[in-house]
């Protein structure tokens, strides 16, 4: 569903948010006069709207304009705007009278004052003006459930380029409440919705100048969940006891108003339906084939889902009356084989379908099988039919053929055999493409080929060709055994022009086509490298930057002077419409300093940059820090950075990067008499600093 959206709602959202953002909302521009029509003028749909432009120092971006039936404006029939134009036309009008008006837009959305209410009166409908549909009733009957399929069906009109059908809880249409669907391509639209209601219904005819005609009649329905359900489907066959082999195929009348997906039908052993061998909700047509069945009489019947009951409730039928088929106790026979595809190209795979008369028994069932011919469609020696089941499958894969080959494949059980033909074609060209229907010239495009199998033993070796220069394809190129798509790299040349070539590829009697753009490489103008001088493996970014934008992707090539020590892909693309591109410098380690040049090329030019790849930093060295603390029992000597944790009457050393400025201090802010690379020269402190330059020891006395 789609609700009523117009211009003026988006620009007077854009206007009010604008407006409020500051301390004092932007006065509006003044009311549009010269409304015309005026005064009660008698005219016929379309209607033509025009009034006089107003200015404002920002400018006028909008006119916003709204036809209602009354002169308040209390609900809408129409609502729109111009892009700046003082000119619009209203269609779809019915005969009677209307109010209009018209408010302007300035440049910084701030909406001015409607101008005075005109009236009109329309009387009929002009020549451009296409005729209305007829609406008839709505299928079925008019009485729904919420989300319960509704369709409605109009006559078609003569140079109808559309249509529109709009539905509303209000008799007038508002604007603002009701439900639109537009640009229906035919005379028909089905559609549910949750909301429960007394409806109304019209439709237009929409011409191919958007001019839509007077609306159709009104057609009237409701959404209810207390609604009435319609009667429930008839069985037609199978009914009476009628003996039935695999598969059985159930039928029964449509309901008034069938739903999409919207059948049910449930096969039981009991007239009760106590045991129920089949359920089969959720079906789109009336009938239903059901492919296994345990021996028996069957008691069968089908209902129709309407829509919703109540919130968490479907709304269904009854059910139908019972239908009854007896599946006889004969020993199973096949009774037919299928394909999912026929023919089948070389290959390929297919899945074979066995459908049996009765459901093999408790232990199931052992189906031989064979081929006439085992080399275009080599088959297992039997198939394993579980038990209580009347239809299995199995896939197989197509041998290579080199002309279509019939194949018979028989199926055999309990001294019955049922048989069919699948033919196995040759593998062909099915179509080539490549990945952009543009490509810059000098540079290398991908030509995709997709074949209808596989390519035979060997490989399929592709004959190629060009109508133009632009475009260089190999003579040649071989798909592996075994693919049924590859990708070719095809090169291309300069080209000062845009330029369209044709590729044609050949293979066992059968081509293909496609076509490329080449278009002329534009030149570098530079590329700069960020950082110009990376360290060990932290690569860098290449930005690459043209004169001018291209109108379609375009390729450059990107070479560098030394690959065993920077990495980079073959070219960079500048984007449509952009004037840069990039890429990923990958570095690897080097021992010594290394600069490496790295080029783009394009349009005969080429402009380069140097990177100069260094050695990584050493690891840090690092010292020991030895400290021992004695004196008062129960403290702890730390270190900042941390590292040193010692209890008094004991040691422990620490690792420190060479040239680390540590401070030791002892616990509960004691003093201690620091000696050694530490010293405080007999006194007592709180704290000593030293820099670890090698492996020190300083011996802490706690006082």
């Amino acid at each position: 569903m789609t609700k009523l959206r117009s211009r003026l709602v988006c620009l007077s959202a854009i206007a009010l948010c604008l407006a409020g953002a500051g301390n004092v909302a932007a006065a509006g521009p003044p009311a549009p006069g010269g409304l015309s029509p005026a005064g009660g003028a008698s005219v016929q749909t379309p209607v033509g709207l025009s009034w006089l432009s107003v200015t404002d120092p920002s400018g006028i971006v909008a006119y916003n304009w709204q036809i209602s039936t009354s002169s308040n404006f209390s609900s809408l029939s129409f609502q729109n705007s111009t892009n700046g134009q003082t000119s619009d036309t209203a269609s779809g009008l019915s005969n009677g009278k209307y109010f209009w008006r018209v408010q302007a837009v300035s440049g910084v959305f701030a909406q001015g004052d409607w101008s005075a209410a005109q009236s009109f009166t329309v009387t009929g409908a002009g020549p451009n003006s296409p005729p209305p549909p007829i609406l008839a009733p709505a299928k079925g009957y008019s009485t729904f459930h919420p989300l319960e399929v509704m369709t409605f069906n109009w006559s078609t009109v003569a140079g109808a380029a559309s249509y529109l059908l709009q539905y509303s809880t209000d008799s007038t249409f508002p604007q603002a409440t009701r439900g639109q669907f537009d640009n229906l391509p035919t005379p028909t639209m089905s559609f549910a919705t949750p909301d429960q209601g007394s409806y109304f219904a019209r439709v237009f005819s929409v011409s191919s100048a958007g001019v839509l005609s007077q609306p159709s009649n009104v057609i009237t329905f409701s959404v209810f969940y207390s609604n009435p359900l319609p009667g429930p489907p008839s069985p037609i066959s199978p009914t009476n006891g009628a003996t039935e082999t695999l598969p059985v195929s159930l039928t029964w009348t449509d309901v008034p108003n069938p739903q999409p997906s919207g059948y049910e039908v449930q096969i039981a052993k009991d007239s009760g339906f106590k045991t129920v061998e089949e359920d089969d909700p959720q079906l789109n047509e009336a009938s239903r084939t059901v492919l296994s069945l345990t021996p028996g009489t069957k008691f069968w019947r089908a209902r129709s889902a309407q829509g919703d009951a109540s919130p968490t409730t479907a709304a269904e039928t009854a059910f139908s009356a019972t239908g009854t088929f007896t599946i006889p106790s004969a020993p199973p026979v096949p009774v037919s084989i299928s394909f999912t595809q026929n023919p089948i190209p070389s290959g390929n795979t297919v899945f074979i379908q066995v459908q049996l008369s009765v459901a093999a028994g408790a232990s199931g069932a052992t189906v031989q099988l064979t081929s006439s011919n085992s080399s275009a469609l080599a088959l297992p020696a039997t198939l394993a039919m579980p038990p209580n089941i009347g239809w299995a499958q199995l896939q197989v894969q197509a041998g290579q053929v080199a002309i279509s080959t019939p194949v018979t494949v028989t199926a055999t059980l309990n001294g019955a055999s049922a048989t069919t033909q699948l033919t196995v074609a040759p593998t062909a060209l099915k179509s080539i493409s490549f990945s952009s229907p543009t490509i810059t010239g000098s540079t290398t495009g991908q030509l995709n080929v997709v074949f209808t199998g596989q390519a035979p033993a060997g490989g399929a070796v592709l004959n190629l060709s060009s109508d133009s220069p632009a475009v260089s394809p190999p003579a040649s190129a071989t798909v592996p055994a075994g693919s049924s798509t590859a990708a070719i790299a095809i090169p291309t040349n300069p080209v000062a022009v845009n330029t369209l070539a044709t590729i044609t590829a050949n293979w066992n009697g059968t081509s293909a086509q496609t076509q490329i753009t080449v278009t002329p490489q534009g030149s570098p103008a530079s590329i700069t490298l960020n950082p110009s001088t990376a360290s060990g493996s932290t690569g860098s970014f290449a930005t690459v930057s043209v004169l001018s934008a291209p109108s379609s992707d375009e390729t450059l090539q990107i070479t560098n002077s030394n690959p065993s020590v920077v990495t980079i892909p073959g070219s960079v693309i500048i984007p449509t419409g952009s004037t840069t591109g990039g890429f990923n410098v990958i570095t690897n380690v080097v021992s010594t300093p290394t600069v490496v040049t790295i080029s783009v090329t394009g349009g005969g030019v080429t402009q380069s940059a140097n990177l100069t790849v260094v050695p990584p930093p050493p690891p840090p060295q690092k010292s020991a820090l030895l400290v021992q603390a004695s004196g008062r029992a129960g403290e702890t000597v730390s270190s900042s950075p941390s590292g040193i944790s010692v209890a008094v009457g004991s040691n422990q050393s620490a690792q420190f990067s060479t040239g680390t400025s540590v401070t030791l201090s002892v616990s509960n802010g004691r003093d201690a008499i620091w000696s050694g690379a530490c010293s405080s020269g007999g006194n007592k402190q709180k704290t000593c600093t030293l820099t670890v330059n090698t492996n020190l020891t300083v011996n802490v006395n706690v006082q």
